[in-house]
C-alpha cells in the first residue's frame, strides 16, 4: 500500500483537487509534483507554458519531462485542517497519479509513520497523533 493524501493545487484563483502519493521515491532539490495532463489542462488551460527538463529517476534512468514555468500553490487537505500553500513546480505527465516529492512533503511537515498501512502525522504531532491516508 502507499500513502495517499488529498491535495489541492492552485494557480491564481483556480484550484483542482486530487489524491497524491507520498511515498513514491520521487526526490528533488525543490518542492515538485507530477500533474496528470487532464488536471493540468483543467487548472492551466490549453495554453500551458511548459519547458522540457531532464530528470534522473529513482532507478538512475534519465527522462525528459514537461515542467510548468511557474510554481503552483500546493495544499494538503486533511480531515481537520488545510496546510499550505507551498510553491511547487509541476511536471505534466501522461499518467493519472499525482506524485509528491520529498521536498514538498518536508515543506508540508508530513512524517510518514507506516508506509504500508498509510499512517502519517504532521511533524509537531509525532508521538501524539496518527492519521490515516485517504
Amino acid at each position: 500500500m502507499v500513502l495517499r493524501l488529498r491535495v489541492r493545487i492552485c494557480r491564481g484563483g483556480k484550484c483542482v483537487e486530487g489524491v497524491g502519493i507520498a511515498n513514491s521515491g520521487f526526490a528533488g532539490d525543490e518542492p515538485e509534483i507530477t500533474l496528470p495532463g487532464a488536471l493540468a489542462r483543467e487548472l492551466l488551460g490549453e495554453g500551458l507554458s511548459l519547458t522540457l527538463v531532464e530528470r534522473v529517476l529513482a532507478d538512475g534512468s534519465r527522462v525528459t519531462l514537461a515542467r510548468t514555468t511557474e510554481r503552483l500553490d500546493v495544499y494538503l487537505v486533511a480531515e481537520d485542517e488545510v496546510r499550505g500553500p507551498v510553491k511547487a513546480r509541476a511536471y505534466v505527465v501522461g499518467g493519472q497519479l499525482i506524485l509528491l516529492n520529498d521536498c514538498l512533503l518536508s515543506a508540508l511537515r508530513i512524517v510518514i509513520i507506516d508506509p504500508r498501512d498509510g499512517i502519517w502525522c504532521f511533524r509537531e504531532e509525532l508521538g501524539k497523533r496518527e492519521r490515516r491516508g485517504v
